[in-house]
């Protein structure tokens, strides 16, 4: 008898999967995930599912699409942040994506092997849509723990979104508590907030102002002088707990820190609204 694949189970499963997939290289790579876009590249990989239906592709043809597929799903669901960064995204997605099929295909052997179609490298599992999405809660709560018990795991407030505003403008970015951070301006002893310029650079002050402080620091490197100014206001995000800082300076440099625009003192977490 023929296998007979149902478009909306195929797309719909596929669209789960794909979003739990991705919410675990979140969390694998301490990405901050957002969810709108995560959700834009499950629906991608949803809709590239369907290859299924196509007519049998050659096997290198079928990889190469594949390869295409899962660079595009990762394009859609992480901001581009330089191929270094993509490259690391892409091969935990290959790598998570490897270990959920592995447990899946284990799981449904043992239950009923039968039903189970592989057509130009997509796998539809003829299972029960409620089946699907308990066995995919199951993986992901496994690499979670996978992910806790090798130390990967940060503390919850590690990923914040900061808001800074000055002299009439705004400009938010993602940021990260980095807890080897203990910059402090030297005369106001007030915390650091270093920033990528690219992200402030229409905001930062003119040398000549007299508004720009040099705040030393010294990293592995070597060490030396950041120019940082006073914001209006830095809002710090954390979940649900928002934090208005007045007393802060803000650090421009041109690093770049990844998938993060800013790195945090600590000690901003632990300042309340002015």
């Amino acid at each position: 008898m023929k296998p007979v694949v149902y478009v909306d189970v195929l797309v719909g499963l596929n669209l789960f999967i794909n979003f739990f997939l991705l919410l675990a290289v979140s969390k694998f790579l301490s990405l901050p995930a957002r969810r709108p876009r995560i959700l834009v590249a499950s629906l991608l990989g949803a809709a590239y599912s369907l290859t299924i239906l196509l007519p049998e592709i050659n096997p290198f043809l079928s990889l190469l699409i594949k390869f295409v597929m899962a660079a595009t799903i990762v394009l859609a669901a992480y901001p581009f942040r330089g191929l270094k960064q993509f490259l690391r995204e892409l091969a935990s997605f290959y790598i998570i994506s490897f270990a959920f099929a592995g447990f899946m295909l284990a799981l449904w052997y043992f239950i009923a092997p039968q039903g189970m179609i592989i057509k130009n490298s997509v796998v539809y599992f003829n299972i029960s849509p409620l089946l699907l999405i308990v066995l995919t809660v199951v993986c992901y709560l496994i690499i979670r723990l996978i992910h806790r018990l090798t130390g990967r795991q940060a503390p919850e407030d590690i990923f914040c979104k900061i808001k800074i505003d000055y002299n009439g403008e705004s400009v938010s970015c993602f940021a990260k508590v980095d807890t080897g951070n203990s910059l402090a301006e030297p005369f106001s002893n007030y915390p650091v907030a270093v920033v990528n310029e690219e992200n402030i650079a229409s905001m930062v002050p003119e040398e000549t102002s007299g508004k720009i402080r040099l705040v030393p620091y010294q990293a592995v490197s070597g060490g030396g002088l950041l120019p940082a100014f006073k914001p209006d206001l830095l809002t710090v995000i954390c979940g649900k707990k928002q934090i208005e800082i007045h007393n802060v300076y803000i650090a421009v440099t041109k690093t770049r820190f990844g998938e993060f625009s800013a790195l945090l003192n600590p000690d901003l977490l632990q300042k309340t609204s002015a």
